[in-house]
């Protein structure tokens, strides 16, 4: 997936991340995210998408966690994952 997209923080300053992938979870959607600045992935949840405008916030620590254990077993052949 070559998706890019820009997050503006409360800052104002922007970064660009890379979609890795969309997870359902519990009745809601999540966005797998990576920084082209390091290797550590971010997941948000996602709350309304209209075409370019997507609207997202940051997740529970165990909601994070059980999203990204679903990412890894929906892309173990696609990603190499370090335990």
């Amino acid at each position: 997936m070559d998706d890019i997209i820009i997050l503006v923080d409360e800052n104002g300053d922007e970064q660009e991340f890379e979609v890795l992938d969309t997870v359902e979870y519990e009745g809601n959607r999540y966005v797998v995210l990576i920084s082209n600045d390091d290797d550590e992935v971010t997941i948000l949840k996602i709350l309304s998408d209209d075409g370019d405008d997507l609207e997202l916030i940051s997740c529970e620590d165990d909601v994070t966690e059980e999203v990204y254990h679903i990412f890894k077993e929906n892309n173990a052949d696609k990603f190499d994952f370090e335990e």
